[in-house]
């Protein structure tokens, strides 16, 4: 296996920057990019070296020797700290190509972690969340993946499933011996409790998203409804211009903000009215972003509910909000068409806090407790739902007709999606697509 080098640190300017390499000849680059005071330094001790290449010396640093037994990556492997300037890191690279390395792909450190049973596929999955959560929830959801505890599902669904497969196979072999089993009531209840675990960790995976992730919030609705002044007050200052002229939004403004938990990007965009020219293509830009949107804040006029129903007719399938605005001025209504309107107004600040919480609310639901199991993976969302049907085919076949023989099967097939989570039976294209959305470096 090549030896493989990286900038591990953000690319530009900073303090310091962190090269890695690993591999089988990492200690014999070291020796021939680093001039180390005092010798090779020892295992897992920093050391101060002159960094050079074929010109010379270029800079200092310190150095890092990891090995194979206790590394990262289950192979030799080092660490080296120079200053960081990008030419440097450039020439620190080159260096250690010219001495026989090459340059990482994406995920490919950790891509071999895995490899080499430094952690499971789940564990390389909360990897990536880690680097990428957007919100200090979504780094929960990251650390308690980093901790075990999708491993730790997967493993004890599968110690339950592979009980109750010996189980009805030993009534299967031996129906006429004198064995005590378990009573079929009890083994359908584990069952169905196995079912139920794999489920519900599978139906966390839309909030886990959006907590790691983040989300798109759209603020939609007629012209002149006060979209671009809950959007300024939302953000807490005035990003988008505010007028009594129709049609003044005629682009669509985002900003990033955090609400509760999520960080949110949010869309306003140009007021839903028949228009011609630049304003018809704003429109026209504002409805294909809100199309990929995570939530919709829906703005009507409670003082002018009627204008509001065309917006609310074409979005009636999409999860959103609905908001009443300018509940300050006379005539404000409660609702439309029976449809309850969560009254705001962005001038006196009135329903402001109300808003916040239900985008939130709307985006994440309750947040789960400290115990809770939160899934961000798609993957993982997908092969957990399989497992909960598998289990609950295998339990129709036991209490119906079919009988305890396609029962046992079907248990055998919840095992190959418990395998493919942990990464026991993985495809290399299945690999290639995770480690391919990591940085080079990690």
């Amino acid at each position: 296996m090549d030896t493989i080098v990286a900038n591990a640190t953000a690319w530009g300017r900073s303090a310091i920057a962190v090269v890695r390499l690993s591999g089988p000849t990492t200690r014999q680059i070291l020796d021939e990019i680093c001039r180390a005071r005092g010798g090779f330094p020892p295992a897992r001790r920093a050391r101060l070296a002159v960094l050079k290449d074929s010109q010379g010396p270029f800079d200092e640093g310190l150095v890092t020797f990891f090995e194979s037994s206790a590394s990262y990556t289950g192979e030799d492997s080092a660490e080296i700290s120079c200053h960081g300037n990008p030419l440097l890191v450039e020439r620190l690279i080159a260096s250690a190509v010219a001495a026989g390395a090459r340059v990482a792909n994406p995920g490919e450190f950790t891509r071999r972690a895995f490899l080499h049973g430094r952690m499971d596929l789940t564990r390389a999955e909360a990897v990536l969340q880690a680097i990428e959560a957007s919100s200090p929830e979504g780094l929960r959801i990251a650390r308690s993946g980093l901790n075990g505890a999708v491993s730790g599902l997967v493993e004890g669904l599968r110690t339950e499933l592979t009980d109750a497969i010996a189980e009805i196979e030993a009534r299967l072999d031996y129906p006429g011996e004198d064995l005590v089993f378990q009573e079929e009531d009890q083994l359908i209840l584990k069952l169905n409790h196995a079912a139920d675990r794999a489920e519900s960790a599978a139906k966390s995976y839309q909030s886990g998203r959006i907590l790691v992730d983040g989300a798109t919030v759209a603020l939609v609705g007629p012209v002149n409804a006060g979209k671009s002044s809950l959007f300024n007050a939302l953000g807490g200052s005035d990003r988008a211009l505010v007028s009594e002229i129709p049609g003044t939004t005629r682009d669509v403004v985002e900003r990033q903000i955090r609400l509760g938990s999520v960080s949110i990007r949010l869309l306003d965009t140009a007021g839903d009215r028949e228009a011609r020219g630049l304003e018809a293509e704003g429109i026209a830009l504002g409805r294909r972003l809100s199309e990929e949107a995570d939530l919709l804040v829906v703005v009507v006029p409670a003082h002018k509910p009627d204008e509001g129903r065309a917006i609310l007719k074409r979005t009636q399938n999409r999860d959103r909000v609905v908001v009443g605005n300018h509940s300050d001025r006379e005539g404000a209504a409660l609702e439309i068409d029976g449809l309850s309107l969560l009254l705001t107004s962005a001038k006196s600040g009135e329903g402001l806090q109300a808003l916040s919480d239900a985008i939130s609310e709307a985006l994440v639901g309750e947040l789960p407790g400290g115990a809770s199991l939160v899934i961000a993976s798609q993957r993982q969302r997908d092969l957990l739902f399989g497992v909960a049907r598998q289990i609950k085919e295998a339990l129709h076949a036991f209490e119906g007709d079919v009988g305890f023989a396609v029962a046992a099967e079907l248990l055998y097939g919840a095992l190959t999606p418990l395998d493919e989570l942990i990464g026991r039976d993985s495809r290399e294209a299945v690999l290639d697509a995770l480690f391919s959305r990591f940085c080079i470096g990690k």
